[in-house]
């Protein structure tokens, strides 16, 4: 009778510790954008967003990360959001990619002079043929552009 108390009671103290486990993300920041690519083509558009953010919390480097979001925003056609995202990563990287893409959405905001100049920038370090339709676009408008137009402070 003792012995069967005694196990009851073990059992009933040994279920009532309470336990504190912390879950650390095994992901790197490079994973998580990889990931969010993934979602992104599947067409899981909000996955792919929390996936960016995730890479951005693990390194606020990681230029790629805010690229992608910036991306996702000019697909809504929310032009400031990818503003946004597109200059962060601009802080860290002047990438050519990068550069067209912030170009187009400066376009649409109707930002030529300053779109203007990131184009030219992004084509003098890599041609491609999706930023010289970039260029053709932004032309399209016909805008003269003085030598200090354009000239906002982009790092």
């Amino acid at each position: 009778m003792v012995v069967v108390l005694i196990a009851l009671l073990s059992l009933l103290f040994s279920c009532a510790i309470p336990r504190i486990a912390i879950v650390e993300n095994p992901l790197t920041s490079e994973e998580h954008v990889n990931l969010g690519y993934i979602y992104e083509k599947q067409g899981k558009i909000d996955l792919a967003q929390e996936e960016y953010k995730k890479a951005i919390r693990k390194d606020k480097r990681n230029w790629i990360a805010y690229y992608n979001l910036g991306n996702l925003y000019a697909k809504r056609e929310d032009w400031e959001k990818a503003e946004e995202f597109y200059l962060r990563a601009l802080e860290i990287e002047r990438d050519p990619d990068l550069l067209n893409n912030l170009a187009y959405v400066l376009n649409k905001k109707g930002e030529t002079c300053l779109a203007l100049r990131l184009i030219k920038e992004a084509i003098e370090k890599q041609e491609k043929e999706q930023y010289k339709e970039t260029l053709r676009e932004i032309e399209k408008k016909g805008v003269r552009c003085l030598p200090f137009e354009g000239e906002r402070e982009l790092w």
